[in-house]
């Protein structure tokens, strides 16, 4: 059974590669192509971070170290665009990140559902862990919610 750092690489792992612009991810400071600082010249970026809930015991097994639990785990991915490029352009990519995740499910993992919502100014949006200033971008947000199940 899984566990959420096989989760965590599987969700990673996924949005890798299917994304056509770099990604970031909570407490890293490259993105995905190995850029460390945002670039002079504003371009499009995401940044990326994942959330768990308390997981629950869904069926007891034989003994101790046997239960089955059901663990639920959000993503959610903040899309940015240069500001005057446009919302539509961040909605795509937006659009694309949540298409990889809808019906998505493997021997351990289910999504449960994947949400596009209209952003604006970055100025009004610092998301945690991102060091460097997003005020020359618009943003798109995209909310994942799936569980995974775990014995023990």
């Amino acid at each position: 059974m899984s566990s959420i750092a096989d989760a965590y690489a599987a969700l990673r792992t996924r949005l890798e590669g299917g994304m056509s612009i770099p990604l970031r991810w909570y407490g890293e400071d490259a993105d995905s192509e190995g850029n460390v600082p945002l670039p002079d010249t504003p371009a499009p970026f995401a940044y990326a971070d994942v959330d768990s809930d308390p997981g629950e015991i869904i069926a007891y097994g034989g003994g101790q170290g046997a239960n089955l639990y059901l663990n639920p785990i959000r993503v959610e991915l903040f899309v940015f665009v240069p500001s005057g490029v446009g919302l539509p352009v961040a909605l795509g990519y937006a659009e694309t990140a949540a298409a990889l995740f809808r019906s998505y499910r493997d021997a351990h993992i289910s999504v449960a559902s994947a949400t596009v919502r209209p952003g604006g100014d970055g100025s009004q949006l610092r998301p945690p862990g991102l060091a460097s200033e997003v005020d020359n971008y618009i943003f798109a947000a995209v909310e994942v919610d799936l569980h995974f199940y775990q014995i023990g």
